[in-house]
């Protein structure tokens, strides 16, 4: 064996120290950069959770657009014939009592006019109509047959559409 002079052990001591210390300090860093980032992780987890329970949107609010195509309810949410006669009868009775305690607002085709405003027009093999709602502040896009609201798209020209209401025929031009 060799032996190491005094001073060759005092550097031995002074880089095995230095490496410890060294250790410790990347030890810190990784650490400190692994609580950001599950800091992180844990800021967007609570707002994706937020945005999922707390502003969950009204779907009572959004107006309803049904299209050209008829889609199958789930069979967990088909009813029997006499359940569904039951329900009707219901709502039937349910309207006449509001018929008689509520004078319903009718809407004239002034308002629907003004209300409503057609943006544009996309024609090809089935012409869409860009209705713009002013009141909702939504802008729609249409095919003809397609219900907006009391509305019905009855047909979609070069520049104008044709819009039914209880039997009525409204003209929205560009």
């Amino acid at each position: 064996m060799i032996e190491s002079t005094p001073e060759e052990k005092l550097l031995n001591l002074i880089k095995k120290g230095q490496s410890k210390v060294r250790f410790g300090k990347d030890l810190k860093i990784f650490t400190k950069v692994n609580m950001i980032l599950i800091s992180l992780i844990a800021v967007i987890t609570v707002v994706f959770l937020a945005d999922i329970f707390i502003f969950k949107k009204d779907p009572s609010l959004e107006p309803v657009i049904v299209g050209t195509q008829q889609t199958k309810a789930p069979q967990a949410l088909q009813m029997q014939p006499a359940a569904a006669e039951k329900i009707e009868e219901d709502s039937v009775m349910d309207h006449a009592s509001l018929d008689k305690n509520i004078n319903i607002k009718k809407i004239s085709k002034e308002e629907i006019l003004g209300n409503l405003n057609l943006l544009g027009i996309i024609t090809g093999d089935n012409n869409q109509a860009i209705i713009e709602d002013k009141t909702l502040k939504k802008t729609f896009f249409l095919y003809k047959g397609d219900l907006f609201g009391e509305l019905k798209v009855y047909d979609i020209r070069d520049s104008v559409v044709i819009l039914e209401y209880k039997g009525e025929k409204i003209e929205l031009n560009i």
